[in-house]
């Protein structure tokens, strides 16, 4: 897989990751390890090959696959997120940033209908998706199941959630439940639920992006441990 942009390829380099380093001449990018030989391209056929988003830096890795669900349950450990076919890559690769910087790295996501593990998650992930454990089901509500038998308890992010978010009590292991672009999360997963909440707001209209929600979730999983 080709990856790009500075934050991305510089932890792909950090964590050793790339096989392959490609800049664009004149790049400023600087970190790039000594003992490491760069291809470098002039603008407009690095462009052509990377697009003009790459930020002047790509990088080859090995594609990225996620876990079997049912083959590594067992591993699981802390809070946990579960993905409800988020279709759209750069909302896929937000929520995994803001899960890495609310300390969340165990996410869950359906086979079908999800977003593939792409460039453009890895680069809105911002290169937090090499530290993430992604999981992948054919069935998330039987997933959701197999986690309330490990003692977790399910939380769903619902338009018409009972409670409020900042009145839920999360345990200590917990796993939310975000749904898709929007559809929401569909009912046979809803229903699974222990709890259903939802965010409260004040605007001119009912709803946010995933992604954002995702952020003001998770803010509030880790300030609960806070207190």
């Amino acid at each position: 897989m080709i990856i790009h942009g500075r934050n991305t390829v510089a932890e792909a380099l950090k964590l050793g990751l790339v096989k392959n380093l490609f800049l664009r001449k004149g790049s400023t990018f600087r970190e790039k390890p000594a003992d490491m030989e760069a291809a470098e391209f002039g603008r407009k056929e690095f462009e052509h090959r990377f697009g003009d988003e790459a930020q002047g830096v790509a990088a080859e890795i090995n594609d990225i696959e996620p876990k079997d669900f049912v083959r590594h349950r067992k591993s699981i450990s802390g809070h946990v997120l579960i993905l409800d076919r988020i279709q759209d890559p750069h909302n896929y690769g937000t929520i995994i940033r803001a899960a890495n910087c609310f300390g969340v790295k165990t996410i869950i996501v359906a086979r079908y209908h999800q977003a593939p593990i792409t460039a453009a998650v890895c680069k809105a992930s911002s290169g937090t998706l090499f530290h993430a454990d992604i999981y992948e089901t054919t069935n998330i509500s039987s997933a959701a199941e197999d986690l309330q038998s490990m003692g977790y308890k399910i939380y769903a992010a619902d338009i018409d959630g009972d409670k409020v978010l900042n009145d839920v009590q999360f345990a200590e292991q917990s796993a939310v439940i975000l749904g898709s672009e929007g559809k929401g999360i569909r009912p046979g997963v809803l229903e699974k639920a222990d709890t259903a909440f939802r965010i409260p707001m004040c605007g001119d209209i009912d709803s946010l992006n995933v992604s954002q929600s995702a952020a003001i979730i998770l803010h509030t999983l880790y300030s609960s441990k806070l207190t």
